[in-house]
């Protein structure tokens, strides 16, 4: 009996767009081999901020209906995306359409921060073989929904490592300026570094008073 496949931590929160993809792919494939391909004709053209639900025809709005509460807050890409995915929809059987839209309803639950790493890891995915996807994604189905949204939500994060404190030098280590020495009346050197008293903050000369003149 072979063993039983499990669907990794990181491939369950792509598991919802992975299962779109299949679930349209067949009907594509079939469609393409019966007919020669032609060129998909856009139902509406996009708007700046994105395809309105009204502007949608009637067979997109029953394919779409799950995402119906979402579709303002999609981006027009998105929709646009939504809209090639669910293009076959009416190709499908009962139970195919079926779980389709239980597949969008599953994505329009999504968190936002879910719906990224999902994008984000994506092309990760769609390195995988076929029959390996296909197979994680019936493995992923098989699991209580419990299970599910626990490896959603139980992915590996990266580690976070935090940026070495600062230590003050100690004062052993901190330089001090050097004095130029001084040539006294008699033609010899004399160095007066030890002599001259510096700033213990800033360690700078001190500036010393002036001599006074004797004006008699």
């Amino acid at each position: 009996m072979p063993a039983r496949i499990r669907p990794t931590r990181w491939l369950a929160a792509l598991l919802v767009p992975i299962g779109l993809t299949l679930a349209l792919a067949a009907p594509a494939q079939a469609e393409s081999g019966a007919r020669p391909a032609r060129a998909a004709r856009p139902a509406h053209a996009a708007a700046s901020n994105g395809i309105a639900w009204r502007e949608l025809t009637a067979r997109q709005k029953t394919a779409l209906a799950p995402l119906k509460e979402q579709w303002p807050t999609l981006s027009a890409e998105h929709q646009r995306k939504w809209i090639a995915l669910a293009r076959n929809y009416h190709r499908l059987s009962p139970a195919e359409q079926a779980t389709l839209q239980r597949r969008m309803s599953d994505w329009a639950q999504l968190s936002p921060s879910q719906r990224t790493r999902a994008r984000l890891n994506f092309g990760e995915a769609r390195r995988l073989p076929a029959d390996e996807k296909r197979a994680q994604w019936e493995a992923y189905q098989a699991l209580p929904e419990q299970e599910r949204e626990r490896l959603a939500q139980d992915r590996p994060k990266p580690p976070v490592t935090a940026a070495p404190a600062l230590r003050p030098a100690p004062p052993s280590a901190i330089a001090r300026p050097l004095l130029p020495a001084t040539r006294p009346a008699d033609g010899g050197t004399r160095d007066i570094r030890s002599s001259v008293p510096l700033n213990r903050h800033t360690l700078l000369p001190l500036r010393t008073a002036p001599d006074t003149v004797d004006r008699r």
